[in-house]
């Protein structure tokens, strides 16, 4: 009897999912393409909710942590990447998306000190968040040697969107963050590499008018199966679990597959004739039974 690889469903931690040999889709080699190109490092990428935006945040974390050791055999683990370790602030503001004005001020800073803290800067509880956010840039950068810092926000657009029913407190939370953003514009130099995601593109959130060099590759042929999965993968990664799943329904493979598409398939992320991808939480969620053997 063989045992299925096991699926990870509750979490998007990258640590986590390669220390418990979970089944990983690699998508490394789009992120050393990210993390080398030479004429811009600050990138925006927006996806539907539960699209892998919060596990590629978690990778990107652990590539510029150094953590090497979580890449074996993975693409990037055969490029000429040199596992230096920078100082990493990773933000999930989704934690701070919140009911009213003054609660997301509460979460907000919550999630602010975590980030700043994790990286191993300094939070000062007499100044706001967005003092504290300069601050750690400043901090972290200097003690990286002027070499920069890693900057990952994830579901940037959350405390907003949680609030446009209510339009007079969304648009004062958007004007917080803005002010959040745009502490960044004058920073730029001290930035070794930017990730923000999110589902929707705020125009007005001044992350992209300060930030003129932020590169949106929401859209961009390139990497419009950098998150999902594609045939192939599925093909590469989950035919064992395909194919336990279509025995337990009493499905035939072939008739089980086909399904699979009609439910799961069919978002396409580019403006050319690109192929279209699985949502992979979707995937995982359907396929995860890890007590089945075939």
């Amino acid at each position: 009897m063989k045992k299925l690889q096991p699926i990870l469903t509750d979490s998007s931690d990258f640590p986590e999912l390669r220390k418990k040999g979970c089944v990983y889709v690699d998508k490394t080699a789009y992120f050393h393409d990210l993390i080398t190109r030479q004429e811009t490092q600050r990138f925006f990428l927006s996806r539907p909710r539960r699209f892998g935006k919060s596990l590629m945040i978690s990778t990107l974390e652990a590539i510029f942590q150094g953590r090497k050791e979580l890449f074996d055999g993975l693409a990037i683990s055969k490029t000429d990447w040199t596992w230096e370790k920078y100082p990493v602030i990773h933000f999930n503001f989704i934690n701070a998306a919140a009911s009213t004005v003054e609660e997301f001020r509460q979460l907000f800073l919550l999630e602010v000190k975590k980030g700043i803290s994790e990286a191993g800067g300094t939070f000062d509880a007499q100044y706001s968040a967005t003092g504290n956010f300069v601050v750690a840039i400043d901090e972290l950068c200097a003690k990286n040697d002027g070499n920069g810092v890693v900057i990952l926000i994830d579901e940037y657009d959350a405390p907003v969107a949680r609030l446009l029913d209510k339009p007079d407190d969304a648009e004062l939370v958007r004007g917080l963050l803005t002010d959040f953003y745009n502490q960044m514009k004058d920073r730029t130099g001290r930035i070794r590499f930017l990730m923000i995601t999110g589902v929707s593109k705020f125009t007005k959130m001044s992350v992209f008018s300060a930030l003129s060099n932020l590169t949106d590759i929401s859209m961009k042929d390139a990497y419009a199966t950098m998150l999902g999965y594609t045939e192939a993968e599925l093909d590469r990664y989950f035919d064992d679990h395909i194919r336990a799943h279509a025995k337990m329904m009493k499905k035939p493979y072939d008739e089980y597959r086909a399904e699979l598409k009609v439910w799961f398939n069919g978002y396409r992320f580019g403006k050319g004739d690109v192929e279209t991808v699985y949502n992979p939480v979707s995937i995982g969620v359907n396929l995860a039974f890890p007590e089945v053997t075939f």
